[in-house]
């Protein structure tokens, strides 16, 4: 692959990628607000019969989030093969991976977003999880930085 080809190739998945993501970084500022912080809680209502299970009820910001994620088509059950390949065992090591990721690392990132967007679906603690701990906007933080870096032509 020529230094041409190579340079339109990154152009156009930064492009791509940027398309996709512009919309999703308005969430960043929630995100700093929020990083710590509950984005979930129970419902148990007066009227709920003794004994039921609790429902959780998710801030409408990190519901939009999740939505808007589903929707970029990026989101793969194949999550378990980056955490595998990156060896990735702890939310400490989520944040390695993505602080230290580059371009050609950045669809590790979207693993690792995949795996609590994804896996909020059956356990939605997962995505309060991934706002306290910071992974939500550490990724998006990350992928704003590498598309901006990365959108400069090679000398």
């Amino acid at each position: 692959m020529t230094i041409e080809n190579e340079n339109l190739y990154r152009q156009e998945l930064i492009q791509k990628y940027r398309t996709i993501f512009e919309p999703i970084f308005r969430y960043i500022p929630w995100f700093i607000q929020k990083q710590g912080g509950k984005t979930s809680s129970l419902y148990q209502g007066a009227d709920m019969p003794v004994g039921s299970v609790p429902i959780p009820v998710y801030d409408s910001t990190l519901l939009g989030f999740v939505k808007d994620m589903q929707a970029t088509g990026l989101m793969t059950r194949n999550y378990v093969y980056v955490y595998s390949r990156c060896a990735i065992r702890t939310q400490k090591d989520e944040l390695r991976v993505i602080a230290d990721a580059e371009l050609k690392d950045i669809e590790d990132i979207f693993g690792i977003m995949a795996k609590y967007v994804l896996g909020g679906m059956t356990k939605g603690h997962l995505w309060s999880l991934a706002v306290e701990n910071g992974v939500f906007l550490a990724a998006l933080q990350k992928i704003k930085e590498l598309l901006e870096v990365w959108d400069k032509p090679l000398a």
